[in-house]
């Protein structure tokens, strides 16, 4: 007789490549999946041997009859850097089916920054001072390993950190030659610990002074470790089109896998741009690495700031720091109530956050259907009021999008979420239910996902997630997280 963990026995597969479901039954050993099998098999393969079905003996079994068996999901694009450690449970995204998340994005990160000053927006996204307590990327690195969440962490690494060290907080210029080499020195570092890329966030006060060759000669770094650039563009309004075609150029001149944050089309006049700006990364794509990730909204977050105000046709104050007890209001109910123009009432609030309304659903489709993008969530955990993006993202795709709307098949949504993630991201077997892959797992009703998460009431779980496995330990299980820390530290493809 031999033993293993766990047997889900018969599920639909759909394995995260985009091909066609299938029946099938999925042995879990430690951390691994070693074993994918059918019913009418009467014996298996495990590490070159050869095991009879019935001399097989398991922990545990779990009738996964109606249910669809994946690879545990993707998220491209969080803000989780400190939340893993607030909440290591992670119970916002573990609850969508999400085993891997993606930090440090949009140009900020909790590794590696030492500065004692004050630091412009969006790096108070990610917490008060206290929270940046990490020089190094190893030294968050050992904090995590020391203290794991229930979900894997790969970790980018923020230029706008890199810059307001390197400039001693003078940020509102270009960086000098000098700057810049500090800079490169500084993410050189940060890769050679684990740090999987570059991210940007050239929309804030923190990088909106940095020139494209400034980025340029940052991003050159990544390509001795096979990194990857994400970015938070320049503008997602008016110079939309822009700003895809410097972030194209940026990745084309320093030769590095690319990613276009978030992408939308901000600001009513700018609505229908997605059919030009999908074309310009359409061609692209023949010629370089690049690809987008989306989140199923059509309203934004982040800070209350006046440019963003301005072209969004609502915008929901959801927090300041200035008024503790405020609740979520609209922000032309606020000027009427200080008898002010909507650029007094941020300086009023500031710091403060807002949820943004300024996307066509036309654009939102069309976006999540190119056959380049990915899921992220985008959401702000640390938010007083965050975005319901923070809990439904994913379930919000399999059901509205995919199963509802059929945008597209539920094998193409969690392709996106999953296979395409791991790959574009270098996440080595990650994403896929494959043989010899790290089990992370999602178990799904197909036939009742979907996000509960509102506006109003934006920290709902979603239904339909069934179980969810990370590294081959339950994390999730009738809506509720079973603390069973078991996610890893994943570094990029150099190190994998």
């Amino acid at each position: 007789m031999i033993n293993f963990d766990i047997l889900i026995k018969n599920g639909t597969i759909i394995d995260g490549t985009g091909q066609k479901r299938y029946l099938s039954n999925l042995i879990i050993s430690e951390d691994k999946i070693v074993s994918i099998y059918n019913s009418n098999e009467e014996s298996i393969i495990v590490n070159n041997e050869k095991h009879f079905i019935e001399n097989i003996k398991f922990n545990e079994e779990i009738d996964a009859t109606s249910m669809v068996i994946a690879p545990g999901f993707i998220d491209v694009h969080t803000h989780d850097d400190q939340n893993i450690f607030d909440d290591p449970t992670m119970s916002c995204k573990i609850s969508q089916g999400v085993t891997t998340c993606i930090v440090g994005n949009c140009g900020i990160s909790l590794a590696p920054f030492n500065f004692s000053g004050e630091v412009p927006a969006p790096i108070p996204l990610l917490g008060e001072k206290e929270v940046f307590k990490y020089p190094k990327v190893s030294d968050y690195k050992s904090a995590f390993l020391k203290k794991p969440s229930s979900i894997n962490v790969a970790l980018l690494t923020g230029h706008s950190m890199l810059r307001v060290q390197a400039m001693n907080g003078d940020f509102d210029r270009s960086a000098n030659t000098y700057e810049i080499k500090v800079m490169q020195k500084m993410l050189d570092e940060a890769l050679q610990q684990g740090s999987i890329g570059l991210s940007t966030g050239l929309a804030y006060p923190a990088a909106s002074a940095a020139p494209t060759e400034e980025i340029i000669e940052l991003a050159k770094v990544l390509k001795a470790y096979d990194g990857i650039f994400t970015t938070h563009m320049r503008n997602e309004g008016d110079d939309l089109l822009k700003s895809v075609q410097e972030t194209i150029d940026i990745g084309k001149v320093a030769g590095v896998r690319t990613v276009i944050s978030h992408h939308k089309c901000a600001g009513r006049t700018n609505w229908g741009k997605s059919i030009k700006s999908l074309n310009l990364i359409k061609q692209a794509k023949k010629e370089q690495h690049l690809d987008l990730d989306c989140y199923p909204y059509t309203a934004s977050s982040t800070m209350l700031l006046k440019n963003f105000v301005s072209r969004a046709d609502k915008v929901l104050v959801t927090w300041s720091d200035k008024i503790k007890d405020l609740k979520v209001i609209d922000i032309k109910d606020i000027t009427k109530k200080f008898n002010c123009s909507v650029d007094e009432v941020v300086d009023k609030l500031y710091p403060a956050g807002a949820i943004y309304f300024q996307m066509d659903d036309e654009d939102l489709n069309r976006i999540l259907k190119f056959s380049g993008s990915m899921i992220g969530s985008d959401g702000l955990p640390g938010d007083k009021h965050p975005h319901p993006r923070l809990w439904g993202t994913f379930p919000r795709v399999l059901g509205k999008y995919s199963r509802d709307m059929k945008l597209f098949s539920l094998e193409e949504a969690i392709f996106k979420m999953s296979g395409k993630s791991s790959s574009t991201f270098g996440l080595k077997k990650r994403g896929l239910l494959k043989e010899g892959y790290f089990a992370d797992i999602v178990i799904i009703d197909e036939n009742n996902v979907i996000d509960n998460a509102t506006y109003e009431e934006p920290l709902l779980p979603s239904s339909g997630i069934e179980k969810v496995f990370t590294n081959g330990k339950l994390v999730w299980e009738n809506l509720i997280a079973t603390e069973n820390f078991s996610g890893k530290f994943l570094e990029g493809k150099s190190f994998n």
